[in-house]
């Protein structure tokens, strides 16, 4: 992330629900009506176009974009519902989303989320040109009451603002740490989960996406590796730091204070919620949504 500017990978995924949210409704893995809001003019634009034509220009659009980067964009969009329906089928009191970006679910969820005391949790760049940007995006909406929790991550520590904030550690707490982790670290990783297992009371849950081996063929594999990392290093400033080998994931969680319930692969998720033998959403292995509980607790 370039100094002084917002996420550019925030706008990056925003854009991609956007351009999904033209497609007729059951064509849809989510529905996502205030994303375009959140887009500067040229992936505005871009969006606007495609919306301009007919609906088969659409799809074809949308699944060229995602054969090229092999599944990439079915997966963003499988992890945001499937993301949807935890926070709609679990109960808990707190609602944190730890890199929130462009996330609408505030407006999207509001009639759950007004049961929750929710918290988004940014840099100041990004969370600056949101708020800037709801008040308009919003506007015939009611989104549902959040407090903003800006930090820099590098000079701050995210436990004290958290507390701060009036985070309660004992409270039931769904935690969304969605297209973050792949951006740090491990030891940032490795303290951000450590961080979680310590604030989290009974019924808490985590839910988070995993890179694993890019030596793997499929999304990450030999000269697409190449050319994928250096366009997120030098044209959005956000490199690949950290993955994590398919069998090694729940042990990293469990040496964080985590124990893994769920791991759901690209191909599992993106199932979930499409026609696959439509031949419409491309899968390819690499990427993981892992839904954990702090560990030793019997919730």
């Amino acid at each position: 992330m370039k100094k002084g500017t917002p996420s550019s990978t925030a706008e990056m995924v925003c854009s991609w629900r956007a351009l999904a949210q033209t497609l007729p409704p059951d064509q849809r893995i989510l529905d996502d009506p205030y994303a375009r809001g959140f887009l500067g003019p040229v992936r505005g634009s871009l969006v606007d176009g495609a919306a301009a034509l007919p609906g088969l220009a659409r799809r074809a659009i949308l699944r060229r974009l995602d054969q090229v980067l092999q599944g990439v964009v079915s997966f963003v969009l499988a992890r945001h519902r499937a993301i949807d329906d935890l926070i709609l089928t679990t109960s808990s009191d707190q609602l944190v989303l730890l890199g929130a970006g462009y996330d609408t679910r505030p407006a999207r969820l509001s009639a759950r989320l007004r049961e929750s005391l929710v918290f988004e949790v940014d840099h100041p760049d990004t969370a600056r040109r949101k708020a800037e940007l709801a008040e308009t995006v919003y506007a015939r909406a009611e989104p549902a009451p959040t407090v903003p929790v800006t930090i820099d991550f590098a000079r701050e520590s995210l436990e004290e603002r958290l507390v701060k904030a009036g985070l309660d550690n004992e409270a039931s707490t769904i935690w969304v740490w969605e297209g973050v982790s792949m951006y740090l670290a491990e030891q940032a990783v490795r303290d951000t989960l450590g961080l979680i297992a310590r604030l989290s009371g009974p019924g808490s849950r985590v839910v988070c996406d995993v890179l694993s081996d890019p030596r793997r063929a499929g999304l990450l594999g030999s000269a697409q590796r190449q050319v994928l990392d250096a366009t997120m290093e030098w044209v959005y400033s956000e490199p690949f730091l950290w993955h994590c080998r398919q069998d090694q994931i729940a042990p990293f969680f469990s040496s964080c204070g985590m124990a893994v319930l769920e791991d759901l692969g690209l191909d599992e998720l993106v199932s979930r919620y499409a026609q696959r033998d439509a031949g419409w959403w491309e899968a390819a292995p690499s990427l993981h949504l892992v839904v954990a509980k702090r560990a030793g607790s019997n919730f």
